[in-house]
């Protein structure tokens, strides 16, 4: 009677494992990117350009991404993009037919081109427990992004390829420093001239 008891105890216990890996692996299939969207664009075109050196501050900088974000959607959006002491992604998430405040805080680094890539910092999402990538993911899929924001959720990453910024007369724009607790900022913006 023990034998069999132990029997039954070993099968079920081990049934239940195969359960567990086998929802894992289906729960991060569903829930990896099907590409990477990251990409850096270094293709330089050959007219001549004039450079400005412009400083700005959280509040002007605030305004602009607004705009931009607005502008580039072209849809009503349900997220905001804020500098604080952090750069913060605020929105909301669908779970259970509910809504439920989502906040991530990213730390930018000004890459050698002038973009600028947001490291994840910290995330909240109500009370809930899950896991960043999942998160990004489901920012990716379901918040309107301009083209030249890139999510990489395996890296908890957000790519701002300023290069891939199309702005009025061919303008580009690159950042030169980010300091948000100084409320620094310096960016170039490169006119062509020819």
């Amino acid at each position: 009677m023990l034998q069999k008891i132990l029997t039954w105890k070993f099968g079920f216990i081990a049934l239940l494992t195969l359960n567990i890996i086998i929802s894992s692996i289906v729960l991060l299939l569903v829930f990896l990117p099907k590409e990477n969207r990251f990409k850096t664009n270094d293709n330089d075109d050959s007219r001549k350009r004039v450079g400005f050196t412009i400083k700005s501050n959280k509040d002007d900088l605030n305004q602009l991404i607004s705009y931009y974000l607005q502008k580039e959607t072209k849809r009503p959006l349900n997220y905001e993009v804020v500098l604080t002491n952090m750069v913060e992604l605020r929105g909301e998430m669908k779970v259970f037919e509910r809504e439920i405040p989502l906040t991530m805080t990213f730390d930018p680094q000004v890459q050698e081109n002038g973009d600028v890539l947001l490291v994840q910092d910290s995330m909240s999402i109500g009370r809930l427990q899950v896991p960043v990538s999942m998160v990004l993911k489901y920012v990716a899929d379901n918040y309107p992004l301009p083209e030249w924001v890139y999510i990489n959720p395996s890296d908890s990453t957000i790519y701002v390829s300023l290069n891939d910024l199309h702005l009025t007369s061919d303008t580009k724009v690159k950042f030169v420093d980010i300091n948000l607790e100084q409320d620094n900022f310096v960016f170039q913006l490169f006119v062509p001239v020819e």
